[in-house]
This record gives structure tokens, sequence and C-alpha cells, in this order.
């Protein structure tokens, strides 16, 4: 169904694009403060707080914790409601809790925990955005619009990758890490105006209110199983997030202990990597049109193999090798979250996509913490075999070999024979 008319005068089509155009401006400023709170949280425990790596470990998996816990919930729950209110609550609350960790750090009060429970909290309204964006936008456009608003998405994502580590590296540099956490925690005012301009109504699918709770989850997750394309993906992507889980957590390290570059320069890596994911971002539909659906998937495991080259900057004592291998490895990843999330958008029925997507992504995500954590544990038992230089870059190549481990799942004949994006649940058992 399309979404109805915002005014007068124009067609509903025309409305919910102006008011898709809102919410895409909002959303990429705040995924630009995003890339800059994912560089300077563990950049303020290294730099500031002297972190060790199982501890900046923890600190990432605080920051993914969430999903794990409250993902199924929250997509029972985004199934009934209004996405928009609750998604504007998530980014005030996130506002609130980075400028907190921004506040105690320029007052020299900060302790570690402070920054365990800020991520751990942000991290239930990232949930609460994340599963409410993905089932908001089916109910703003017509479905003929999912793999272009996706693909735009796709595209902020990879330009505030690049822009980013730019912006935080600088701050970082000049500053301190603490306020390139108040960025961040200014761009999710940019957010909430974002989506409180949208005047195109949303309406929830109905759901009788005797449903038990219980019953919305497993349908969700039925459906999940049921749908061998969804299942194959979700295992896959969740193997592929252990494995990069625990390269993002060894990559700091690595830069600052390892390479022993400056905030700046190791932004500059980052941004390296950024800026070939908004080449993949660029690419990701001409590229799945030209060589098909499953081999563009099958390509993706290359964003973390191409870590296993690590080893050679430290040979070679340049940073440039790291920055080919961030680069070759970044563009991948729009590739796979494009093509996905357009996936699952068209053959899920609407009044399930809130839980079929927060299913996948409670599964996806669920590695991230575990990756962390194990990147952090992996990062130091390396050190003290090898040595913290070596041991460094050998965790690293480790972390990205991980990634073959998703392979098996995507050479299934349901995903490595599909050609194109199906327009309805052809992919389903039933």
């Amino acid at each position: 169904m399309r979404p109805a008319a915002a005014g007068p005068d124009l067609e509903p089509a025309d409305a919910s694009r102006r008011d898709f155009g809102r919410m895409w401006l909002g959303q990429s400023i705040s995924l630009i403060g995003d890339q800059v709170s994912l560089f300077a949280l563990p950049s303020l425990a290294i730099l500031v707080l002297e972190a060790s790596g199982p501890q900046v470990g923890v600190l990432q998996a605080m920051a993914t914790i969430a999903f794990p816990a409250l993902g199924l919930f929250v997509g029972a729950f985004m199934d009934r409601v209004r996405c928009r209110p609750f998604m504007i609550a998530a980014d005030v609350l996130r506002l609130l809790l980075f400028l907190s960790v921004a506040v105690l750090a320029l007052a020299d009060a900060l302790g570690l925990w402070h920054l365990y429970v800020a991520a751990a909290l942000a991290s239930v309204c990232t949930v609460v955005f994340d599963v409410g964006y993905q089932t908001h936008l089916p109910r703003l456009v017509s479905r003929d619009f999912l793999p272009v608003g996706n693909a735009r998405l796709e595209m902020s994502s990879s330009v505030a990758r690049a822009g980013g580590p730019v912006v935080a590296g600088a701050v970082t540099q000049v500053m301190g890490p603490a306020l390139a956490v108040a960025a961040n925690a200014a761009s999710f005012l940019a957010s909430a105006t974002g989506l409180l301009t949208i005047r195109t109504p949303e309406h929830a699918v109905p759901v009788p209110a005797d449903t038990p709770w219980r019953k919305q989850i497993l349908d969700g997750a039925r459906h999940m199983w049921r749908t061998p394309v969804l299942r194959w993906l979700s295992a896959a992507a969740a193997l592929r997030n252990l494995s990069m889980a625990m390269v993002e957590t060894v990559l700091l390290l690595f830069l600052y202990r390892a390479m022993g570059l400056s905030p700046a320069a190791a932004a500059l890596v980052l941004t390296a990597g950024a800026l070939a994911a908004v080449l993949g971002a660029v690419v990701s539909r001409a590229l799945v049109n030209r060589v098909g659906v499953g081999p563009a998937l099958l390509a993706t495991v290359t964003e973390g193999v191409v870590w296993a080259g690590a080893p050679l900057a430290l040979a070679t004592g340049s940073s440039a090798v790291v920055i080919v291998i961030a680069f070759v490895s970044a563009v991948w990843l729009p590739v796979w979250n494009v093509t996905v999330t357009t996936l699952r958008q068209l053959i899920t029925p609407p009044h399930l996509l809130g839980r079929v997507h927060a299913t996948a992504r409670t599964i996806n995500l669920c590695t991230i913490p575990l990756g962390a954590v194990l990147g952090g544990l992996l990062a130091g038992w390396a050190s003290a075999l090898w040595g913290e230089r070596t041991g460094l870059a050998a965790a690293l190549a480790i972390a990205g070999l991980i990634s073959i481990s998703g392979l098996p799942f995507l050479l299934r004949r349901e995903i490595r024979n599909m050609r194109r994006l199906p327009s309805t649940a052809e992919t389903s058992d039933g």
C-alpha cells in the first residue's frame, strides 16, 4: 500500500519521497556522529584511561549488547505501534548519554565504568531506532522505491564512514576525545529534527490486542526459519559479524600500539576504508544486476579475508599497507547491506516486518559482543605470546580469516543461484 498524501497539493508518492528526503538528511548527519563516536569512545579508553585489550573488548561489547537481549521484544513491539515517536525518543536519550560522557571527561571525572554504562544504554536506544527505522521505511515509501531508499541510506552510511573518522581524528588530535564524543551527541539532534518534520501519516499494521507477545515473537522467528534465504543469510551474517567485531576491536590497538600512529593518522586509515565503502554503495546495485545476487554476496567474504595481510604492514613499517587493506575490505560492506536489507523487506509480509527484522538483527548482531570480547582476549593473548607489536598484527590477521566460516551458508543453493531480487515471497517454503 502506498502511504497517504502529506498535503493536498502532492501525490502520495511525491509526499512520501519528500518526507523520506527529510528523514534521510537528518539520519545522514546522525550517521557521521556515530562514526565519530565509534572512533572517539575507544580512543578515549585507550589514550586517556589507558584501557587494556580485554577492557577495550568489553567496551565494544557493551555498545552492541542490547540486540541479543532485547531485539526480539522490540521487533514485536514496533509491529504494534507507530515507530517515529520511539525513534525520536531514542535519539534524544542518546544525545543526553553522550553529552554526559563528554562533560565527565572534560571535568576529569570519567571512569571506565562510565563508558561501559553509557555504551550499554545507548545500545538499547540503538535497538529501538534500528528496528523502528527498518519497519518504518516500508510504511513511508512505496515498495518499488525500497531499493532506491536503501541504497541512498547506505550511501549516507558510507559517506559517514568516510567523513566521520576525519572529523573524529582531527577533533581528538587537537581538542581531545571528549569533544569528539560531544560532537556525536549533537548529531542525534539532527536526526530527531528530521523525523519531526515528516508529514506523511504513519499507519501501523493492526495487531489483535489479545495476541500474546510470545506468539508474535515466535511468528517472526518461524518466518525467518521457514524462508531458506533469510535463514542462511542470517547465519552467514552472524559469522561475518563475529570476525569483523574482532577486527574492529584489535585494529585501533594495532594502529596505536604496534604501528605507533597518532589519532589523526589512525583516522586516515579508517577514512581510506570508508571512502571505499562510498564506492561500494555507488556500485552495489549495478554489481548485483550485472553478476547476480548470489555471486555478489559470495564476493563480500573478501571484507574479512583481506585482513590476513596485516602483518605486511608491520614488516614494512608502512601505514600505506593498512590503508590498502582497509580500502579493499570496506568496499564490500555496503554491497552486503543494500542487498540483504532490500531482500528481507521484499520477501517479508508487512505485518511481520518488524519482528523478522528484529529476529534477523538479533541473530546477526548477537555475535558482535562476543567478537569484541574475543578480539580483546586474542589481542592480549597474542601480545603476551609474541610481543605486543607482532602479537597485535597476528591477532588482526586471525580475526579477519574467521570470516571464511560464513562461506558454507552463502554456498547454499538458494543463495548462490539467485540472480535477481524477488518481488514476492517466492523464496519461502510456505
